[in-house]
């Protein structure tokens, strides 16, 4: 996807560590989250993202079969940095579902919804859960949202920060309980381009050694908001990212959110991140 030929927006990850990819991916999103909150989300919206590659590294050493992402041991296991793209649409959804008042300014930080940025982190776990379960038999809509969750565990207040350009953002971090997109292979049958097996590939016995398929986690998410109004689209950025702390079957516990490397690596590529109108 070509920002800036469709929608005239410079986006592009400048700094990204040897973990993840450094060509971040981009999809068009309006369609999952209407998918995901059962209609109830319409948005004109663009996901882009980066997860685990296949790298080896000093810090984290995967089978060449799957990537960091879902490598237990890995610092950046069940993490992701991302920027979603929620536009200011001509129907005015975008207002209506980020605003507190739809009538307000838009690139006012006070007026912008934190339980609403919250919910579209939460449903891009739930979709890449989802995509984990593909091809499983007799596993029904019905069963997914039976068996998936996404509980608070804590949310400070939100605080306002200044990047690099001087630029204000609302910046909200908060602890999640959730599931690990970590699919049983003996269960599903996940297409190779369809699902996340396209970026992660599918785990081996090495890792089902050391966590069970759709093992409980925590996650440590952050997501900065602010508008940009572009020539040719007004938009609001969301910057998300996060860590992840679970316990193995062995009782270990690996917790990476308090892991200040993390943070700092995550906290450089937001500094360094480029996005700007053409």
């Amino acid at each position: 996807m070509n920002l800036e030929k469709t929608r005239g927006i410079v986006l592009n990850y400048k700094q990204v560590p040897a973990e993840l990819y450094a060509e971040p991916f981009r999809i068009e999103f309006s369609k999952y989250l209407q998918q995901m909150s059962n209609g109830q989300v319409e948005l004109d919206a663009v996901n882009t993202y980066t997860v685990g590659d296949y790298k080896k590294t000093s810090r984290c050493h995967p089978q060449s079969e799957y990537s960091n992402f879902i490598t237990p041991s890995c610092l950046f296991a069940n993490a992701w940095f991302g920027v979603y793209l929620i536009f200011d649409d001509a129907p005015g959804r975008g207002r209506a579902f980020i605003l507190k008042s739809p009538q307000g300014a838009p690139d006012d930080l006070d007026n912008l919804n934190p339980e609403a940025i919250r919910r579209i982190p939460e449903l891009d776990q739930k979709l890449i859960v989802y995509s984990s379960h593909e091809g499983q038999k007799n596993y029904s809509w019905t069963d997914f949202e039976r068996d998936f969750y996404f509980r608070s565990v804590e949310q400070p207040e939100p605080q306002q920060v200044t990047d690099p350009h001087n630029r204000k953002w609302l910046k909200q971090t908060g602890d999640y309980t959730t599931i690990a997109a970590l699919t049983d292979t003996q269960k599903t049958n996940m297409g190779t381009f369809s699902s996340i097996r396209a970026y992660t590939g599918l785990p081996t016995q090495q890792v089902y050694a050391t966590v069970a398929p759709w093992y409980p986690i925590t996650i440590r998410g952050s997501v900065l908001t602010r508008y940009f109004e572009c020539p040719r689209s007004r938009f609001w950025a969301l910057v998300y990212y996060n860590g992840s702390s679970f316990s193995s079957k062995t009782g270990d516990t690996i917790n990476n959110t308090d892991n200040p490397e993390l943070w700092q690596e995550f906290q450089q590529m937001f500094e360094a991140l480029e996005l700007r109108c053409q």
